[in-house]
């Protein structure tokens, strides 16, 4: 979060050839660099206010081409995201994303180290000996990094785990109902039909003899996968400039996956080095059918569509064999299954739902299941129909992009741009869940005194301000608040006291070390840099080619400045004598919104409740060693043969010593940030009230640890989340700050109580 850093102490220091990679011909002009840097940039703002979300608006994206029934787009982005119909086991988008839009479930809801290729199972921190998936975890398991002195990051550590806390979602295994006819694949009824089937072999890791098995196979049992990192919040992911934690979900959607244009850069070969390759060796058949010209005549588009990193990341997580689908599933295969289907026909809709009961007859005037209508019906209502309408079968050649009627290996043109309405209406409905009625929008008088002073400490003493800023306190988001559109990277003074590049809006706070996970610091599946600093570094190096993404840099903008008039950044010709970069290991900052909701905390998990996070921040986090040389940093090269010591922010913590002086925040002072942050929650999504209500949601809580009648599958435990309407539930979910007590002083209700009570 917070306090800037004074520089390190010079014996602690690097060198500058071994800060920026210099060579001994170019150190003179390496200290001109610094000498430049760390001068305060002229466009580096100097407020600190924290501000309303109440009339702010996200940046929208221009879909007058695609939509041409906004309502029908929603809708049809409701029923996809709560139904339990796309998942090939039964999952759902909102499987994830139920509560707060984040997940509360505390029974198989770890997984290992899988980001820094570890697929062992720690021994939890209850020391009762539980290891392996499908366990319970309890406030015994917090914090994932424990410290004999809480307030001192170098103390010793009495326990410490890679583990990460994520969401179950999907059992393992390949699709093989591909291929099955329309009236094959639909002959069945009831609750199995809106299962894929999927081959799933027994195969468990094991370190010795089967290194690759999967972690989630155990006591001859297969259990549900999960995600290798927490699962982030959707209430206001409209602000966000890209999504995920890592930023892949680019703000371009393409209307295919989540990387916006680099799916389109078709594979070369980097002409400096022949060992190197990046693009999509099939970018020339992936796009969007567009009919022009006539019904069957088709024409292959790849859309580039600006503000929309929602449909972007809406594309992730539904070809995850890990999430939602079995392996080898394209989302042409997902539209042939839905397209004849009924929403939600397995789950309830409440009568005065606030979405689907502004279209007259589209949900039955009882609670009862299923909307009455299909999803090809939704589409067609929604979308223009030059993206579906035209007649035939369709197979795109991946190779060269030829479009050839195919009757028994294609599909048609709606099955085919499936992807496009998924993102486009995912988007449309997540954009409607704009939270902006806390008690700190209200105003001052709507704030507990508590509250108020943790206000003051928030935007001074702490400097929480730095990271968590704009009315949605979260330097990665953008609105219509900023002024010349967004500002993607910037130049810092980092917490070792020499300057980086870095993406704003990303940081290292030490939560762990980074070599477990790259974070904004890693390539996307086409080899490039997810980064745009580092993308921005190659366009300066002449290797444009290696920059696909489209955002304009703003180096007047800066922290601090990099070159005398701003414009031009030293050493470009040379990538090895470049500034640094300082992406790895580094995080999306999110949004403090509703944070009292959410719980666990950071990308990992680890921590169980706010006042554990603000002693994590009050240490200067939990990176080892000392500054300039510690956990944030990594033992190899950056791309620009650039190693870095410390990756750490210069926004947390002490880098100045290698004991914890961290804040110097007080007991008292820690529990009034903790009632400010607890004002930032919206009621309304606190009771799933108005545009933040939805369907009754079947919900697995782990599984037995028994098998299905003949497989090795574990038996799953459902409970239900009941349908509710624009009026809420009764009882509301507390504001706790808590994954299992609270720290709200006026609701002393606990968080896994009143989720049993409202679970059925």
């Amino acid at each position: 979060m917070l306090r800037n850093m004074t520089a390190a102490n010079s014996e602690m220091r690097p060198s500058l050839g071994s800060v920026f990679g210099c060579r001994l011909r170019a150190a003179r002009a390496c200290l001109f660099f610094v000498s430049t840097l760390l001068t305060q940039s002229p466009g580096a703002s100097a407020d600190r206010s924290i501000q309303s979300l109440k009339g702010v608006t996200p940046l929208e994206a221009d879909l007058s081409e695609y939509i041409v029934d906004l309502v029908a787009a929603r809708q049809l982005g409701k029923a996809l995201f709560w139904d339990t119909q796309v998942g090939s086991d039964g999952t759902a988008c909102a499987s994830c994303h139920f509560h707060a839009g984040v997940d509360i479930r505390n029974r198989n809801q770890v997984a290992p180290g899988l980001k820094g290729a570890d697929r062992l199972f720690d021994i939890r921190a209850n020391r009762e000996g539980k290891t392996g998936p499908n366990k319970v975890l309890d406030e015994k398991d917090f914090p994932f990094h424990r410290l004999v002195d809480p307030q001192d990051r170098e103390s010793a550590v009495s326990f410490d785990s890679n583990d990460i806390f994520g969401s179950q979602g999907n059992l393992t295994g390949d699709l093989v109902s591909v291929g099955r006819s329309a009236r094959d694949e639909f002959s069945q009824s009831g609750p199995a039909a809106v299962r894929d089937g999927c081959r799933a072999a027994y195969d468990p890791f094991d370190l010795q003899t089967n290194p690759g098995g999967s972690p989630f196979h155990a006591n001859q049992l297969i259990y549900r996968q999960v995600e290798p990192r927490h699962t982030p919040t959707t209430i206001n992911a409209v602000f966000n400039y890209r999504q995920f934690w890592d930023g892949r979900a680019n703000n371009v959607f393409n209307g295919v996956d989540p990387f916006g244009p680099r799916t389109y850069v078709r594979r070369f070969t980097d002409p400096t080095d022949p060992n190197q390759a990046f693009g999509n060796p099939i970018a020339r058949g992936l796009g969007v059918l567009v009919a022009r010209g006539g019904a069957a005549h088709v024409e292959l588009d790849q859309p580039s569509i600006k503000h929309s990193s929602l449909a972007s990341q809406s594309l992730g997580p539904m070809l995850s064999d890990q999430e939602l689908v079995c392996g080898g599933k394209t989302f042409a295969d997902l539209g042939r299954r839905l397209l004849p289907m009924k929403p939600l026909s397995t789950q309830v809709t409440d009568p005065s739902d606030s979405l689907f009961s502004r279209t007259p007859g589209l949900i039955k005037s009882l609670p009862l299941a299923g909307l009455n209508t299909t999803y090809r019906a939704l589409i067609s209502r929604a979308f223009a129909p030059k993206f579906w309408a035209a007649a035939g079968i369709f197979r795109v050649d991946l190779d060269n992009g030829a479009i050839v009627s195919d009757a028994a290996r294609g599909y048609t043109q709606m099955e085919h741009n499936f992807s496009l309405f998924w993102g486009l209406s995912i988007q449309a409905y997540e954009a409607m869940l704009v939270s902006d009625d806390s008690a700190f929008d209200r105003g001052p008088a709507a704030m507990t005194a508590a509250a108020l002073r943790g206000a003051d400490l928030f935007s001074g003493k702490a400097d929480c301000v730095s990271c968590h800023s704009g009315p949605l306190l979260s330097a990665a988001t953008v609105s219509s608040a900023d002024e010349g559109g967004p500002n993607v990277i910037d130049g810092r003074l980092m917490a070792d006291g020499y300057p980086a590049l870095v993406d704003r809006g990303f940081a290292n706070t030490g939560v762990r070390p980074s070599a477990e996970d790259r974070g904004a610091g890693a390539v996307d599946p086409y080899g490039f840099d997810i980064a745009f600093s580092r993308q921005f570094k190659w366009r300066q190096s002449n290797k444009n080619y290696r920059a696909p993404d489209i955002f304009e840099p703003k180096p007047c903008s800066f922290s601090a400045r990099i070159a005398p008039d701003c414009l031009n950044i030293p050493f470009v010709s040379d990538p090895a004598t470049a500034p640094r970069d300082a992406v790895d290991g580094a995080f999306k900052v999110p949004s403090l919104r509703n944070v009292g909701l959410t719980p666990p905390y950071f990308h990992n998990g680890g921590q169980a409740n706010l006042k554990a996070v603000l002693q994590f921040y009050n240490r200067g986090g939990d990176r080892r060693g000392p500054p300039g040389r510690d956990t944030t940093g990594l033992p190899t090269n950056t791309p620009f043969n650039v190693r870095n010591g410390s990756n750490l922010d210069p926004a947390i913590g002490n880098g100045t010593t290698v004991s914890a002086l961290g804040l110097g925040l007080s007991e008292e002072e820690m529990d009034d940030l903790i009632q400010f942050l607890l004002s930032l929650t919206d009621q309304r999504v606190a009771c799933h009230s108005g545009v933040f209500d939805h369907p009754q949601l079947p919900l697995v809580i782990g599984q037995r640890d028994s098998p299905a009648i003949g497989t090795h599958r574990a038996k799953d435990i459902v409970a239900t989340l009941p349908a509710v309407g624009e009026g809420g539930f009764k009882v509301c979910f507390p504001n706790t700050g808590d994954l299992f007590g609270t720290h709200n002083i006026t609701d002393r209700r606990k968080l896994p109580d009143v989720f049993e009570q409202i679970l059925r």
